[in-house]
């Protein structure tokens, strides 16, 4: 190898472009570790922190390969671009030529260490390509800071005039095509400007300069349908070259205008999307990027506006709603009959009603901001304590009761009833507490008087079953003794018996009205139960049926066990007024069948006779008092009406029930039914037409 070829490959070696486009991955590795230090980098993804570097890094190569080959290279707009990236990631000026310098060192501290390894003779070249790539680095930097003034000074002129379009009102509807008209103003060859917001799962035109024909006829589409659709699913910006042709634009109205380049980027609020922009230009195929960056920068301060909006629409909806409800709650309160209040967690009154007003002695102003201590101090030691176990535990109180005298009257106790309650927010917290009381002080009145009427009818039942049986028995007692009595004449001895007769009627009478009064009144005839075997009461009671009634056939059927606990003395009434009943409104020469059937832990007991049916209109008042089983009856022995009251009553008082049956062709029968254990059920009697 002589001299001259051994200068060439060593000079080639010491070539600064050709050491930029042979090291560029070293270069760009070396620079990322470096400007990764630094805060306003660490979070940039690769892609973004690179984006035009190896495009610059080539072109640079090309400008310092001049030296050698006479060219006229330059960078045109690369690093316009690569500054307009950083705007938009929202570097400030110092960061983006703190970036230049960082890679401007990094290519010489390698390249020195390159040429430092080469051993070279001659440096000549090298410096030349030295001090041309230092110019053409200031060159870049100069632009991309010039660049970034100017699209910085604009960007804020932008988004001054946004926030002025929506200065003076919350109301989207009004500003929103304001923000609009600043966008389409703002941006180059720009001449429509539409606004979709998401509902659901559908993006609607909300507002449109240029389009307005968008927004008249409610333009809609789906998410990821469409060129807004697919910008909102994918949420990131979209471009088009001709959108009156792209099948990706589903708007007829863009189509028909012939929209050339179209542009969308998603409205994002914290990481969800609220709707889709776009802009679009019948004369231009495509959007400058500083255009672009400048509608990315105006669409995100539209969005901080818009959410701002829909928060305050939705604080007025709110507001709205609690003032409704509140006007709800006083006109609730005001028409109220009982006393209302609602109090917060100081037991401080909120709300009150006219009523509770009156009861306290004050108005309503003067209750409103003060505690219950305040406005009723006699009372406090009752109320606050119930009021702060609802605030403490989060349970109502119901029915409590309490009594005091009151200002408005002195020396009248008051009685009332309350119901506190929790008044709690959505989230269930407990904000105060509310309350309904209600004056009870007529009712308590009236219960004394219900007592006190209830102890004067104990003493006139008493009055009756003591005072009035008494003569009676001894009415009867001596004209018993009468009709022993040797040597009366006949005729004494029939008017004696008529006595008996009688009294011995009078003395059913009363104890009959006796049970009424009990059953109506004192609240059931009171039994006595104890082991019965109801086979041997029925017998017993029909023999005694049958000295009243001699010639009456009686018949008793009865298979199975009828010991129960029951009042022998009340079934033996019950069995007789059904018996004497059949007997009475029966024909002589028929029977009476009584019949007993075991049904386990019930008996039923059935009393039929075979006269005619009760008429119908009668049947559904047979049991109650003062009735007879056939309409204007005057039976000599038909009493007061009362019988089968009194079996009824008998029998709910053992838990039991009577029901009839009446038909022309079957008879009269009724049905007892009694639990072998007296229950404190009383069921109602049933008639079977």
């Amino acid at each position: 190898m002589n001299k001259n070829e051994g200068i060439g490959t060593e000079r080639e070696r010491l070539e600064l472009g050709s050491f930029i486009r042979e090291n560029r991955v070293r270069l760009l590795q070396e620079w990322e570790r470096t400007v990764r230090r630094l805060p306003f980098a660490r979070d940039l993804s690769r892609p973004r922190l690179l984006d035009h570097l190896p495009d610059l890094l080539d072109r640079i190569a090309h400008v310092v390969e001049t030296v050698r080959t006479g060219g006229h290279e330059s960078l045109e707009d690369l690093p316009e671009v690569h500054a307009l990236e950083r705007l938009d990631s929202g570097f400030d000026l110092d960061e983006v030529a703190g970036e230049y310098a960082l890679l401007r060192g990094c290519i010489l501290q390698l390249y020195a260490e390159h040429v430092e390894s080469a051993g070279a003779a001659s440096l000549a070249v090298a410096m030349q390509e030295v001090v041309r790539f230092n110019r053409t680095f200031d060159e870049a930097v100069a632009s991309a800071v010039s660049r970034y003034a100017r699209a910085r000074e604009r960007t804020l002129v932008a988004l001054d005039r946004i926030s002025e379009a929506a200065l003076g009102t919350e109301d989207a509807d009004i500003f929103l095509p304001k923000l609009l008209r600043v966008m389409l103003e703002t941006t180059e060859a720009v001449d429509s400007v539409t606004l979709l917001l998401r509902e659901g799962d559908v993006l609607r035109v909300h507002a449109s300069v240029g389009l307005e024909e968008l927004v008249a006829s409610g333009f809609s589409l789906r998410l990821g349908e469409g060129f807004s659709g697919a910008i909102a699913a994918e949420r990131c910006p979209k471009e088009v070259r001709s959108a009156a042709t792209d099948p990706l634009v589903k708007s007829e109205a863009i189509r028909s205008r012939g929209t050339r380049a179209l542009y969308g980027v998603p409205l994002l609020h914290a990481g969800e999307v609220i709707g889709v922009a776009h802009m679009g230009s019948r004369t231009a195929f495509e959007f400058s990027s500083e255009d672009k960056l400048l509608f990315r920068a105006m669409v995100s301060r539209a969005t901080s506006l818009i959410v701002q909006a829909q928060l305050a629409a939705r604080e007025r909806a709110v507001e709205r709603q609690q003032a409704e409800t509140l006007a709800l709650l006083d006109s609730l309160l005001a028409g109220a009959p009982a006393s209302m209040a609602l109090l917060d967690t100081e037991l401080r009154y909120l709300r009150v009603n006219e009523a509770l007003a009156a009861a306290n002695g004050r108005s309503v102003e003067e209750h409103v901001g003060r505690t219950v201590a305040e406005v009723v101090p006699d009372r406090a030691p009752l109320i606050e304590p119930l009021l702060r176990r609802v605030l403490e535990t989060g349970e109502a109180m119901q029915a409590h009761e309490y009594s005091a005298i009151t200002a408005t009257e002195p020396g009248t106790v008051h009685h009332w009833m309350a119901d506190y309650f929790p008044v709690r927010a959505r989230d269930g917290q407990v904000l105060g507490v509310g309350g309904v009381v209600v004056d009870i002080t007529e009712r308590k009145r009236q219960e004394e008087r219900l007592r006190q009427t209830a102890e004067f009818r104990e003493r006139f039942l008493g009055v009756v079953s003591h005072d009035l049986r008494n003569p009676l028995n001894a009415i009867l007692l001596s004209a018993n003794a009468l009709l022993r009595t040797e040597g009366i004449p006949a005729s004494h001895t029939k008017m004696v018996r008529r006595i008996v007769t009688s009294g011995e009627r009078m003395s059913r009478m009363i104890g009959e009205l006796l049970d009424f009064t009990r059953g109506r009144l004192g609240g059931g005839i009171p039994i006595h139960p104890q082991r019965v075997n109801l086979r041997h009461l029925c017998r017993h009671v029909m023999e005694e049926l049958e000295i009243g009634f001699p010639g009456r056939e009686l018949r008793l059927d009865a298979e199975g066990d009828f010991v129960g606990q029951w009042d022998p003395d009340r079934l033996s009434q019950l069995l007789g007024n059904l018996g004497k009943n059949a007997l009475d409104y029966s024909p002589a020469d028929t029977s009476v069948g009584f019949s007993l059937h075991d049904e386990g832990e019930a008996v039923r007991v059935e009393v039929h006779n075979e006269g005619p049916s009760i008429p119908e209109q009668l049947l559904a008042g047979i049991f109650e008092p003062f009735r007879r089983a056939v309409e204007g009856d005057a039976h000599p022995t038909s009493g007061l009406g009362l019988g089968l009251f009194i079996v009824r009553e008998i029998a709910r008082a053992h838990g039991g029930s009577v029901e009839v049956r009446s038909r022309d062709a079957e008879g009269t029968t009724f049905t007892v039914r009694l639990p072998r254990h007296p229950a404190d059920a009383r069921e109602p009697e049933k008639v079977v037409h």
